[in-house]
């Protein structure tokens, strides 16, 4: 019983439904940041600020050599939330993680409630960016902590990553593979993390005005997925942007309650990301919100500085 309890509770912290029942640590699947998020995630090709760090530390080898630093925090379904804490000082950058799975309901093997109890994971990671020749690459480690109730776990993983973007073009090409390592023990059962092969395209267009991204993702845990993003900054010191993921269609109606009277409103925008973000004297403020169907939706915000 203690066994599926720990199993029960690394499950809840998979983001909205994602079909994750073989892996553990999903919260190294919730992004980073919410000018990525508002485009989809769809950011391996464009890495060119601090949320390089968690989508393709490749885009750590060039850019303006300042520093960097930006907190980020997410109110995410379920009463769950995920806050992380970003510095950045070209070719180096590091990310803390810290999720917390909120208050879990207890039970003995008579199903008798025994209290509440919670689930927390922590992530320390350390990315560097090298160039080579026309490319960009780079690789992060990272030490990864869970603990549920009792039980804790330690795994260990690196994420690698490609960038292409030659000098005068608008076009950039990226590829990352992200969480690979060791896995997750917990008691006698042991899980594999989210690991992930994705490859994308963007282009910067209308003189920087327009980002368009698009994003191949292919998860060990479920299906390919295809992710597109926009981000306008035709307004200055302003940007606003789109973004979709596709999921499968079982998944959706699960998520949307079909066949269950549904949902209504921004809720039923499930796969759409839509987010805002301002700049002004080197600080920025970014909003993201993420609808997550019948389970309500996710919040998050970004304050990032440059100096």
């Amino acid at each position: 019983m203690r066994v599926l309890m720990l199993a029960a509770a690394l499950l809840w912290q998979a983001p909205a439904l994602n079909a994750a029942e073989s892996s553990a640590a999903q919260f190294l699947s919730l992004g980073f940041g919410a000018r990525a998020l508002g485009m989809g995630e769809a950011y391996t090709a464009v890495a060119d600020d601090i949320s390089s760090v968690y989508y393709n530390p490749a885009g750590l080898a060039a850019g303006d050599a300042g520093r960097e630093v930006s907190f980020s925090h997410a109110w995410h379904v379920q009463d769950t939330a995920v806050s992380q804490l970003a510095y950045m000082r070209r070719p180096y950058a590091f990310l803390v993680t810290y999720f917390s799975a909120g208050d879990l309901e207890g039970r003995d093997d008579a199903g008798s409630p025994t209290g509440d109890f919670t689930a927390r994971d922590l992530a320390l990671q350390a990315s560097r960016g090298v160039r080579l020749g026309p490319l960009q690459a780079g690789a992060s480690v990272k030490l990864i902590s869970q603990r549920i109730k009792s039980s804790g776990a330690t795994s260990f993983a690196a994420d690698l990553g490609l960038l292409y973007r030659p000098e005068g073009s608008p076009y950039s090409l990226g590829a990352a593979l992200t969480n690979f390592g060791t896995k997750v023990k917990f008691e006698e059962e042991s899980y594999p993390l989210p690991l992930k092969l994705k490859a994308g395209a963007a282009a910067a267009l209308s003189e920087g005005r327009l980002l368009l991204a698009l994003d191949a993702e292919f998860p060990n845990d479920g299906p390919a997925a295809a992710r597109a993003g926009a981000e306008y900054k035709g307004i200055e010191g302003i940007a606003l942007r789109l973004g979709y993921r596709t999921y499968p269609k079982g998944q959706r109606d699960a998520v949307l309650a079909e066949g269950f009277g549904g949902v209504s409103g921004v809720s039923s925008m499930y796969g759409f990301f839509a987010g805002v973000g301002f700049a002004y004297a080197g600080f920025t403020l970014d909003y993201a919100l993420l609808p997550y169907g019948d389970l309500g939706s996710a919040h998050r915000f970004s304050l990032g500085m440059k100096f």
